[in-house]
């Protein structure tokens, strides 16, 4: 092989490496960049409604998370049915967080209640359950129990 051919080699082997370098660094700054702490999410929110149930009953229904130093804690009313639960908020990316559920009970509980809505309810609830909470339209939606939480007006 020629001096002129393996210089071009090397030259584009070491080429092809600091690209990857750069590459990787630029990712690792896009992701610093990204990373909120839970401290941005301190705050309440709340959001109410009514929801119509598969047997055509409407319910009304209300959802209140406060996040204050890293924790959580939350109140779902449905109906007579109300959820308790409080945890950890872990940090997030890209405005995504996780709700780490650490104790919950849920008190009232009506037979009457839609099964989806009961699964939300007793999902919540579970010791080490997740709740990962995506930005919507200035609100949190929380995706696993399809619950929507706003930023509370004057508290």
């Amino acid at each position: 092989m020629s001096q002129c051919m393996q210089n071009g080699l090397s030259r584009g082997w070491l080429l092809a490496v600091l690209a990857a370098a750069v590459l990787m660094l630029l990712s690792m700054l896009g992701l610093w960049l990204s990373f909120l702490s839970s401290a941005e999410l301190n705050g309440r929110y709340q959001s109410s409604g009514q929801v119509q149930l598969s047997n055509g009953q409407v319910l009304d229904i209300s959802h209140s998370l406060q996040v204050s130093d890293g924790r959580f804690y939350a109140m779902t009313r449905q109906g007579a049915s109300i959820l308790e639960t409080s945890g950890v908020v872990d940090y997030g990316f890209l405005g995504n967080y996780r709700l780490r559920v650490e104790s919950g009970q849920i008190t009232g509980l009506a037979s009457e209640t839609d099964d989806e809505l009961v699964f939300n309810l007793l999902y919540g609830r579970h010791k080490g359950s997740t709740i990962r909470l995506t930005r919507f339209e200035g609100c949190l939606y929380a995706l696993e129990t399809r619950q929507i939480y706003c930023p509370a007006q004057g508290l």
